[in-house]
């Protein structure tokens, strides 16, 4: 660790970070981690968090409904099933004003190893696309750039191999940047970090 990480750094959320995904490993011993940016449209109110806030239950709702198409039309087969982990810092633009969201969202790797295509319905790319769609109220193709995903987005992690791979690093240098202070607004009013693994869990 560098020396000025405390200067640069929230310390806090590095540990809340790293908390989340050892228990989104301890679910799913072999998980896929996928990095997304969430936008919002011009004039949405950015007083509260409601837009994420709901963006993590909508994805749950479809992985249920998803799961549950799956068992209708295949009887008798083993169907693997996915809980959602996550991590979410809320962020601005260098001017204060453009507020967004980094996202590191943990599925179970057996459902699902990619995103698919992001030109396609029906894939993770899409459910993740609609879910945040869904949290904003809002339909259509034109708002599908409000969701982004970064190059090379996608992370295989396996609990017998925590540290051990490519991967790995590369999410722990993705979530040290998402714990930078340089980006956040920290406010008593706005929360400007959401994990699925809660603060008393933090190792």
């Amino acid at each position: 660790m560098k020396k000025d990480k405390p200067d640069t750094h929230n310390l806090y959320y590095l540990a809340r970070f790293r908390s989340t995904i050892h228990s989104a490993l301890i679910t799913h011993p072999r998980t896929l981690a996928v990095r997304v940016d969430l936008r919002l449209p011009e004039g949405y109110c950015v007083d509260d968090n409601e837009a994420i806030e709901s963006f993590t239950p909508a994805i749950k709702s479809r992985l249920v409904a998803l799961f549950k198409r799956k068992k209708k039309n295949n009887p008798g087969k083993q169907i693997h099933e996915s809980g959602l982990h996550y991590i979410w810092v809320r962020e601005s633009n260098q001017c204060g004003e453009k507020i967004h969201y980094h996202a590191l969202l943990m599925f179970n790797k057996d459902c699902f190893w990619t995103l698919g295509d992001y030109k396609k319905k029906g894939n993770l790319a899409d459910l993740i696309t609609q879910a945040w769609l869904s949290a904003l109220k809002l339909k259509g193709d034109q708002y599908h750039p409000l969701v982004s995903f970064p190059e090379n987005p996608c992370y295989h992690l396996f609990r017998e191999k925590l540290g051990a791979t490519d991967d790995c690093h590369e999410v722990f240098q993705r979530i040290d940047y998402m714990a930078k202070h340089r980006t956040k607004q920290y406010s008593n009013k706005v929360r400007t970090l959401g994990c699925s693994v809660s603060g008393s869990k933090t190792l």
